[in-house]
């Protein structure tokens, strides 16, 4: 009795075991889709890559744009740099000039002043010969007559003396401007030639 109740008991089994994965796929099947939980998404990493590309090109176009700009603000930097340079030397050139015609409006002056000094020498050269100084005593009447002509050549040499004094500082000062006209014009040149070098670059 208890062996057939035993063969009962697995026969049961094996049925519900059997039907058991049948009543599972319908389960299963009928189980509404919210119930079931949902596959993971794939993550799009050509989408992310994309994205990454997209920023790339913007930050190289950004360093392209402020690159170029640095260097066109480099350009102009050094254009007023040229410029301002070009002023300058052209500044320099004028006072220049100008300096050098002030130097030779004053040895103009010296020359001026030199011809009546060199005259007045001349002048006085010739009087200073002794048959000129008997002529211009001859009509004067004196009891010492030689040193009357005595007196006259001294005031004669004296006075040529003060002259040539005056003429030998007009010369010294010349010198002086000449020199300095001569630097100032090899200051002329020299600018020049770096005004047109800076023009030309």
């Amino acid at each position: 009795m208890r062996a057939t109740q035993s063969l009962r008991y697995a026969a049961r089994l094996i049925i519900v075991s059997g039907a058991l994965p049948g009543v599972m796929l319908v389960c299963v099947a009928f189980l509404p889709a919210a119930s079931l939980p949902k596959p993971t998404e794939p993550r799009n990493e050509s989408a992310h890559f994309a994205a990454d590309q997209t920023d790339c090109d913007q930050l190289r176009k950004t360093v392209q744009q402020l690159t170029a700009d640095v260097d066109q603000l480099r350009r102009k930097v050094a254009d007023l740099d040229k410029y301002r340079q070009i002023d300058y030397l052209r500044d320099l050139l004028r006072k220049e000039e100008q300096r050098a015609e002030a130097l030779q409006a004053q040895i103009q002056d010296l020359l001026e002043k030199e011809a009546p000094l060199q005259a007045r020498i001349d002048q006085l050269d010739d009087q200073l010969r002794p048959e000129n100084i008997d002529q211009a005593l001859a009509g004067v009447g004196s009891l010492r007559p030689e040193e009357a002509k005595e007196a006259l050549r001294r005031r004669l040499s004296n006075e040529k003396r003060r002259v040539q004094a005056q003429l030998d500082l007009l010369h010294q000062s010349q010198a002086r401007l000449q020199a300095s006209l001569a630097t100032a014009d090899a200051s002329i040149q020299r600018l020049r030639l770096r005004l047109a070098e800076a023009t030309r670059s």
